[in-house]
């Protein structure tokens, strides 16, 4: 049996930023605003990521003596934290890409800081 290697953060963010892009042209958005937006969608790859590769990891810490006395994680906050920059840069990225409406409210945001 093959094991699978398992991939880098970085061959995930580059998968993730050739997927982004590719969907972006298919929605039809001139090469003018892929250029100027390049950056915004490689930090949306990169925190994509990034998430993808804590996913597995636990959040939250059981005590052995005490089950009902839990602690998050160093992942558990990072996750939040990360899912919160994800979460808005890809709404910014929407935004200037296909033009999608943005609310004024943050959803909540600051929950996450």
């Amino acid at each position: 049996m093959a094991v699978k290697k398992q991939k880098t953060r970085e061959e995930i963010a580059e998968a993730e930023y050739n997927r982004l892009v590719s969907r972006y042209k298919e929605a039809n958005v001139d090469e003018i605003r892929l250029q100027v937006n390049d950056s915004l969608i490689r930090k949306v790859a990169e925190l994509y990521a990034i998430l993808e590769s804590i996913k597995d990891l636990p959040t939250l810490y059981f005590d052995k003596l005490n089950p009902y006395a839990q602690k998050e994680t160093a992942a558990g906050k990072a996750r939040v934290k990360y899912m919160a920059q994800y979460t808005s840069a890809m709404q910014k990225l929407n935004k200037e890409m296909l033009g999608a409406i943005a609310s004024d409210d943050d959803g909540g945001l600051d929950d996450y800081e």
